[in-house]
């Protein structure tokens, strides 16, 4: 039997405990200063409100309840923050002895390293934690309500040295969580990253080319495009095209564009609305994790990338940084 430290109480931080539980493995949960009230309801009455589901062999804690034992008795210590939360998850996971943990980040996202390059969280994380960690990522087309429902989900444990990949994975995976092991780390990570900003266009183009009926040609070539300008990205990082063009990239973007939130902003662009209008109204207070990372981005996109050869990024990028109107560039775009 194993323990299971999930520090991130959301939903994909939760969720990703369930099939580890339903194995007989149990799980201690711990909050960041934003899940105060879901702490308290999983410690009350071992329910999540978010959710809707009752967790079994599962504990709660409070941040400033967690303790070095804790971390001491844990085998997986998952990173269950979003993308805005991993600065404060390393300043407080490094207080403690972690030397020789094995990490699972769920965690999506890219950064511009010290050397001014385009580079994956598990590297920030491993950068700034001055101990001997391993880190395992999640990666591929997962929706956390589905996964607490114990609805069959396929997903990638990405690791470069796949055994560990492997050992973990087997904590996890059972008839309704199917776990793919993979090596491609960088690969992995960058679709998992880049796949929230092309999600947002290819959500766009489901609602602007339909008025009375449904059309499905623009969809379907614009998802081919953003496939190859995702593909042109990871590769110039060192990842692999079949890894874009697996679970971790074509199939978290095909997900992620019909009913996450980064394809909801497209929807609502659409709409001929601005980012600014949109994210002050309808998305008010939601993180729309595309949106976030481009505007980390835009400097780097614009003074060290090709953007003429990236044309569906230079649009989003326009729309929102710039407050522009997207549009889809149809006559720069060959396949």
């Amino acid at each position: 039997m194993s323990n299971i430290l999930s520090i991130g109480a959301g939903v994909m931080g939760t969720a990703i405990t369930i099939p580890a539980t339903n194995n007989g493995h149990n799980a201690l949960i711990v909050g960041t200063n934003l899940d105060k009230e879901i702490i308290n309801s999983i410690k009350e009455k071992s329910y999540h409100p978010i959710l809707d589901v009752q967790l079994i062999n599962t504990i709660a804690k409070h941040n400033n309840e967690m303790t070095q034992e804790d971390i001491d008795k844990a085998d997986v210590v998952v990173v269950g923050v979003n993308s805005q939360g991993l600065d404060w998850f390393i300043d407080y996971v490094k207080k403690f002895n972690i030397e020789k943990k094995k990490f699972l980040l769920i965690t999506k996202g890219m950064y511009v390293n010290d050397n001014n390059k385009l580079d994956i969280f598990p590297n920030k994380i491993l950068k700034n934690i001055d101990q001997d960690i391993n880190i395992t990522a999640v990666t591929g087309p997962c929706k956390a309500q589905e996964l607490a429902n114990k609805n069959l989900t396929n997903i990638c444990f990405v690791n470069e040295e796949l055994d560990i990949a492997i050992q973990i994975s087997n904590i996890f995976k059972n008839n309704f969580y199917i776990i793919n092991t993979l090596s491609d780390l960088i690969g992995s990570e960058a679709s998992a990253a880049l796949k929230n900003i092309y999600a947002i266009i290819i959500g766009y183009s489901q609602i602007y080319y339909s008025n009375n009926k449904k059309i499905f040609n623009p969809e379907s070539a614009l998802f081919s495009h953003c496939l190859n300008e995702m593909n042109s990205l990871v590769v110039s990082m060192g990842g692999r095209t079949d890894t874009v063009y697996g679970l971790s990239g074509l199939g978290d973007l095909h997900v992620t564009s019909g009913t996450g939130r980064n394809g909801s902003l497209g929807k609502f662009l659409a709409k001929n609305k601005k980012y600014s209008e949109i994210i002050s109204n309808e998305l008010k207070g939601e993180t729309i994790e595309g949106a976030l990372l481009i505007q980390d981005l835009q400097i780097f996109f614009q003074q060290h990338v090709d953007i003429k050869k990236l044309p569906i990024l230079n649009n989003i990028l326009l729309s929102i940084c710039k407050d522009q109107k997207l549009d889809v560039p149809w006559s720069d775009l060959n396949i």
